[in-house]
C-alpha cells in the first residue's frame, strides 16, 4: 500500500510551478530568454506532472513499470532543463556551449538508463542524480562573476536540498509514519524546495 501522502507534494508543486513559470515566460524580452525559459518550464512541468501521475494512481504492473521509467527519466530532464537557462543566460561562450553539451549528454544517458535499467538499487540511482547535478560546480565561480554572490546562493541552497533529498531516497530514511509519510515523501519535499530555490535564481536572470 502506498503511504497516504504519496505523490501529493509533487502534485501540488506541479500547479505551483505552472502558476510561477507561465508569468515568467511573459517576462521574457528576447528570443534567447524565451527559448531558455520554455525549455526549463517544459522540463519542470514534465517531471512534476509525470511524478504526480506515477505516484498518485494505483497502476497495474505493466503500466506501473512504464510510469516508473518515465518518472526516473523526468529527473534527468529536470536537471538538464534547470541548467539550460543558467547556461544560456548566465554564462558566456564557450562555457555556455560546453555546459549544455555536458548536461544534455548526461540527461540522454540518464534517460536511457531509466528506460532500460530502471530497477537498479536506489542508492546507485541517487549517486547518479548527485553526480549529474554536481557537474555545475566547476562553473559556479564564473556564474558568480556574471550574476553576483547574492543570487548564486539560490543555486547552492537548491543543490543542498536536492542532495538531502537524494540521500533520503538512496538510504530510504527517515521512516517516520510509513503508512502516511515515509522517506519517499521527504525526498519529494526536498525536491520541491530545491526546485523553488533554483526558480528564484533563474527568475533573477530575466530582465525586468
Amino acid at each position: 500500500m502506498k503511504p497516504l501522502l504519496r505523490g501529493h507534494f509533487h502534485q501540488a508543486m506541479f500547479f505551483i510551478a505552472f502558476g510561477a513559470l507561465v508569468p515568467l515566460l511573459f517576462r521574457c524580452q528576447n528570443k534567447l530568454e524565451y527559448i531558455a525559459i520554455s525549455i526549463y518550464a517544459l522540463c519542470a512541468l514534465a517531471m512534476f506532472g509525470i511524478s504526480s501521475l506515477y505516484h498518485r494512481i494505483h497502476w497495474e504492473d505493466k503500466k506501473r513499470l512504464l510510469w516508473k521509467k518515465l518518472d526516473h527519466a523526468g529527473i534527468y530532464l529536470m536537471i538538464a532543463g534547470s541548467v539550460t537557462p543558467i547556461a544560456l543566460l548566465g554564462l558566456g561562450n564557450p562555457s555556455s556551449q560546453k555546459i549544455l553539451f555536458i548536461f544534455w549528454g548526461i540527461a540522454l544517458l540518464g534517460i536511457l538508463q531509466s528506460l532500460f535499467f530502471v530497477n537498479m538499487p536506489k542508492l546507485l540511482s541517487a549517486f547518479f542524480y548527485l553526480v549529474a547535478g554536481y557537474m555545475i560546480t566547476p562553473y559556479l565561480a564564473e556564474i558568480n562573476h556574471q550574476i553576483g554572490a547574492q543570487n548564486i546562493l539560490f543555486i547552492i541552497l537548491g543543490g543542498i536540498c536536492y542532495s538531502l533529498g537524494a540521500l533520503c531516497y538512496g538510504f530510504k530514511w527517515p521512516k517516520l509514519v510509513p503508512h502516511i509519510l515515509g522517506y519517499h515523501e521527504v525526498f519529494h519535499l526536498f525536491v520541491n524546495f530545491g526546485a523553488a530555490f533554483h526558480f528564484l535564481f533563474i527568475h533573477s536572470l530575466i530582465h525586468s
